[in-house]
């Protein structure tokens, strides 16, 4: 008997070192990257290649120009090949002044249904005549769309559009109440409008409408001196910048964040070869229990 209780007492106490900590949460994000910051001339096998290499499980591409439309196909192909990578969302701009232009969402939607991606929607600049009942209309009509063919909606907030922060498009996903809509979180663009001192709270009052998160390393406070100083003070590897980003992922672990954590790139001048892996080391040491 006494060979028993000492058999049990040693299991409890390993049960008890795998324990993680309280605020050293592992997470099991899908962790993905857009394809910006040196991929996007890359060709799309090599993309690929590089972001499965460092440790990432998708991306998120921009489908704007013809030449995204070409390859968005490929790249739906060439993750086919590989069980443990995927495109997590395709994201699309509804430019008000581009009357026919901003229903390309449409062609998206067919080309990823049933695939288990988002397409994630950016209203871009205020417009004239274009106001919260028309984007109401209209998002209704691209979540119908969308739902019929399997593939999920994300608002998406974007700094100098028509939803610059999420609690800006929180209401209106709220008042269409479909499960099929949800809204975005981009740490930058907190930042951008403002929020970046407040993140915990934005966290906390959006987290049930929340359908996606992406972040970049960034400072605290957005340089608005130009436009390229606005894009390189939010948008860094992980690692640089003055904003606590552990502490942000900290809070979406707090709050039981369930979804894709993207990473985001634009414009970062260094090589994808060297910041990609070393950002993914630094979001896993982040959220691991060994801290």
């Amino acid at each position: 008997m006494k060979n028993v209780w000492l058999i049990i007492s040693l299991l409890a106490g390993m049960v008890a070192c795998d324990a993680p900590e309280v605020g050293g949460i592992t997470t099991s994000w899908p962790i993905s990257s857009y394809n910006f910051g040196g991929m996007q001339g890359m060709p799309v096998q090599e993309q690929v290649a590089l972001l499965r290499s460092s440790g990432y499980d998708g991306l998120i591409l921009r489908v704007a120009t013809p030449e995204n439309f070409e390859e968005l196909p490929q790249f739906l192909d060439e993750t086919d090949q590989h069980a443990d990578f995927t495109v997590h969302a395709a994201f699309v701009r509804y430019n008000f002044e581009e009357s026919l232009r901003r229903e390309r969402w449409i062609e998206v939607v067919d080309q990823i249904a049933h695939r288990n991606m988002q397409l994630w929607v950016i209203f871009g600049k205020k417009e004239a005549g274009y106001d919260d009942e028309f984007i109401e209309e209209k998002l209704r009509e691209i979540n119908d769309y969308a739902l019929a063919r399997g593939v999920e909606v994300i608002l998406y907030p974007h700094s100098s559009t028509y939803y610059e922060s999420v609690e800006e498009a929180a209401p209106m996903v709220q008042k269409i109440g479909s499960s099929n809509l949800k809204t975005a979180l981009h740490l930058y663009h907190e930042v951008r409008a403002g929020n970046g001192h407040r993140i915990h709270e934005v966290i906390r009052g959006t987290l049930g409408l929340l359908g996606a998160v992406t972040l970049a390393g960034t400072d605290s406070v957005a340089d608005y001196s130009s436009p390229l100083a606005r894009d390189t003070s939010t948008i860094k590897p992980i690692g640089l910048g003055t904003f606590d980003v552990r502490a942000f992922l900290d809070t979406l672990q707090q709050y039981d964040y369930e979804g894709v954590l993207g990473v985001m790139n634009f414009s970062i001048k260094a090589s994808p070869a060297e910041y990609l892996p070393h950002s993914r080391k630094l979001i896993k040491s982040y959220t691991s229990s060994d801290k």
